[in-house]
C-alpha cells in the first residue's frame, strides 16, 4: 500500500511538471512575440525602418554604421564596441538585434498569426476527447508528444523569410497540450480525497506555463540563438511525457464491474464522503432519497452525452467559456501592444515581470482549490445530487467574471505601479479560469463525458476568441476607441455572471421536484395502509 501511495505520488508530480511545461506554452507569447520582434519579424511594414531594413537586405556593414550616430566622435575603442554589441555579421543574420521599439502595423501583422493559431487549437484539440474515449490513454498520448515536438521544432526554426511556420507551430504545441492536459485531467478519479484541489493545482501549473517560452527569452538574452533552447524542450518533452506514459499504464482505469462493485461497498459501509469523491468515477450519478422514516441509496441511470449537452448548464458552460477565453487570449495578446505604449523602454521588464508573476500561478491555484474543497464540504450533505454537485461551483465561477471586471477597470491606469497589480490581478482570474471550469466539468458531469464537455468548452473559446484581432484593431483606431473596447469587454463579463445564475436556478428546481415528488411517496403510501 505504501509503495502504491508513493507511485501515485510521483505519478501527480509528474503531471503537474508535465503540465508546467508543456500543457498552454501560446500563454507564453509575450515572451516569444518580443523574440520575433527582437530579430525584426515583419520589421519591413514599418515605415520608419523600410530603409533599415532593406540595408540589412544588401549590406549588413552599412547597417553597423547606421547605429553609429551614438558612439562618440573620435573613438576607435566605442567604434569597435559598438560593433560588436551589434552582434552582426556579414554572413548571418541569426545574432541580430534589429529592432527593439516595434511599429503598429509590425504588432497587427503578429497579432494576426496569434489570433489564427489560436482558432485551430481549439477545435483540433475537441478531436481528443472521442479519441482518448475510444482508444484509451496511450494512442492519443503518443501522439501528442509527436506533435508538440513538430511544434517546438517549427517554432525553434521559423525565421524572416518563412515566418508563417509560427501558425503550425503555435497550433500543434496548442493541440498537444490540449490532449496531456485531457488526459491528466482524469487522475483526479484515483484520488479518493482532494481531488478538487488536485485540479486546481493542475490548473495552476497550466497557468505556469509561460515559463517556457520566458526560459527561451533568458537564453535569447544571453545571444543564444532561440532554436537551441527549442530543441532543448524537445528533448525533455520526451522524457517527461514518456514517464507521464509509463505510469499512466501503470494506474490504467479499473473495468466498470470492479468500480461498480468498490463504489456499492461504500454504499453498504454508508461512507458518504468518500462516496461523493468516487461516484463521478462510474457513467453514472448516485441519487439519495430521503422520507420520514428512513434513508435509501440508489443508482440511477446515467444521462447520455445527448443529455449531458443540451442541458441548459452546459449551453450556459459554453457561453461563459467564450467570454473568458476571449478575454484570456485578448489580454495576451495584447499585452506586448499596450507595453509599447505604455512603457516603451521598458518593455523587456515588464515582458519577464509578468511571465514571472503568471509562474506563481502555481501558487494562486491553490486559491480555487481551497475555496471549491471548502464548498464541497458546505453542500455534502444536501440530500438533491444536483444541488451537492452545481451549489458549489457557483462561487469559484462568479469570482471569475468579478476578477476580470477588475483586470479591465484597471487598465484604464497606465501607471508602472497599476501595471504591477494589473498582472497579479491576471494570475489570480487565469487561476480560477480553468480551475473553475475543469471543477465543473468533473463534478457536474459523468467521468467519460468530461473528455468532450471540457474540450467542446474549449473549442467554442477558441473560436470565439477569434473576434480578438477585430477587437484589436478597433483597440488601435484612437484614443476613444481604446476607451469604448474597454468599456465593451466589461458588459461582456457581466454578462458571464448568467452561468452561477442558471446553476443556482437548476439546483433549486431539483430540490422542489424531489421535495414533490417525495410528497406523492408519502401520499400513495397512506393510501396503502388505509388500504
Amino acid at each position: 500500500m505504501a509503495t502504491c501511495n508513493c507511485l501515485l505520488l510521483l505519478f501527480i508530480f509528474v503531471a503537474i511538471l508535465e503540465s508546467l511545461l508543456f500543457a498552454v506554452i501560446y500563454a507564453g507569447w509575450s515572451s516569444y512575440v518580443y523574440i520575433l520582434i527582437d530579430y525584426g519579424f515583419y520589421i519591413e511594414l514599418c515605415e520608419t525602418n523600410k530603409l533599415s531594413s532593406n540595408i540589412v537586405g544588401n549590406n549588413s556593414v552599412s547597417l553597423m554604421l547606421n547605429n553609429l550616430q551614438t558612439v562618440p566622435n573620435n573613438n576607435a575603442d566605442s567604434f569597435y564596441t559598438a560593433i560588436s554589441d551589434q552582434n552582426l555579421s556579414t554572413y548571418s543574420l541569426e545574432n541580430t538585434t534589429l529592432n527593439r521599439h516595434s511599429c503598429k502595423e509590425q504588432q497587427e501583422q503578429l497579432h494576426l498569426l496569434y489570433s489564427i493559431s489560436m482558432v485551430p487549437i481549439f477545435i483540433l484539440g475537441l478531436c481528443w476527447g472521442p479519441l482518448i474515449y475510444k482508444f484509451g490513454v496511450t494512442g492519443p498520448k503518443i501522439l501528442s508528444i509527436i506533435i508538440t515536438c513538430c511544434g517546438c521544432l517549427f517554432l525553434g526554426f521559423v525565421n524572416r523569410d518563412m515566418p508563417l511556420l509560427i501558425v503550425p507551430g503555435m497550433v500543434c504545441v496548442g493541440v498537444g497540450g490540449i490532449c496531456l492536459l485531457t488526459i491528466n485531467l482524469k487522475i483526479s478519479s484515483l484520488l479518493t480525497i482532494g481531488s478538487g484541489l488536485y485540479i486546481a493545482i493542475l490548473s495552476g501549473a497550466c497557468d505556469s506555463s509561460v515559463i517556457t517560452f520566458r526560459i527561451i527569452k533568458v537564453f535569447h538574452d544571453y545571444g543564444v540563438p532561440y532554436k537551441y533552447p527549442f530543441i532543448g524542450f524537445v528533448i525533455l518533452h520526451i522524457i517527461v511525457a514518456g514517464s507521464s506514459l509509463l505510469l499512466h499504464r501503470k494506474f490504467d482505469i479499473k473495468p466498470k464491474d470492479e468500480q461498480i462493485s468498490e463504489i456499492t461497498d461504500e454504499i453498504n459501509s454508508n461512507n458518504t464522503e468518500t462516496l461523493l469523491e468516487k461516484e463521478k468515477v462510474l457513467d453514472c450519478s448516485f441519487e439519495r432519497s430521503y422520507n420520514k422514516n428512513q434513508e435509501n441509496y440508489t443508482v440511477n441511470k446515467c444521462p447520455s452525452l445527448k443529455d449531458s449537452l443540451c442541458c441548459l448548464p452546459t449551453i450556459s458552460f459554453l457561453f461563459i467559456m467564450s467570454v473568458f477565453m476571449l478575454n484570456f487570449l485578448y489580454y495576451i495578446g495584447t499585452i506586448n501592444s499596450r507595453l509599447q505604449n505604455a512603457v516603451p523602454d521598458q518593455v523587456s521588464y515588464f515582458t519577464n515581470v509578468l511571465s514571472y508573476i503568471m509562474f506563481s500561478g502555481i501558487v494562486t491555484a491553490f486559491l480555487p482549490g481551497s475555496m471549491t474543497e471548502w464548498q464541497r464540504k458546505l453542500f455534502k450533505d444536501r440530500k438533491v445530487m444536483k444541488q451537492r454537485t452545481l451549489l458549489p461551483n457557483i462561487l469559484p465561477l462568479t469570482i471569475v467574471s468579478v476578477l476580470g471586471i477588475v483586470l479591465h477597470i484597471l487598465s484604464f491606469f497606465t501607471s508602472e505601479t497599476t501595471l504591477y497589480i494589473e498582472f497579479v490581478v491576471f494570475t489570480v482570474f487565469r487561476s480560477f479560469l480553468f480551475s473553475s471550469a475543469m471543477l465543473f466539468v468533473v463534478s457536474a458531469y459523468p467521468l467519460k463525458h468530461t473528455n468532450v464537455i471540457f474540450p467542446l468548452g474549449l473549442c467554442t473559446g477558441g473560436i470565439f476568441s477569434l473576434s480578438q484581432y477585430a477587437i484589436f484593431l478597433w483597440y488601435n483606431q484612437s484614443t476613444n476607441a481604446q476607451f469604448q473596447v474597454k468599456i465593451f469587454m466589461i458588459l461582456l463579463l457581466v454578462t458571464s455572471l448568467v452561468h452561477p445564475l442558471i446553476l443556482f436556478i437548476t439546483a433549486k428546481g431539483a430540490c422542489k421536484k424531489k421535495d414533490t415528488e417525495g410528497k406523492s411517496f408519502v401520499t400513495s403510501r397512506e393510501k396503502t395502509t388505509d388500504l
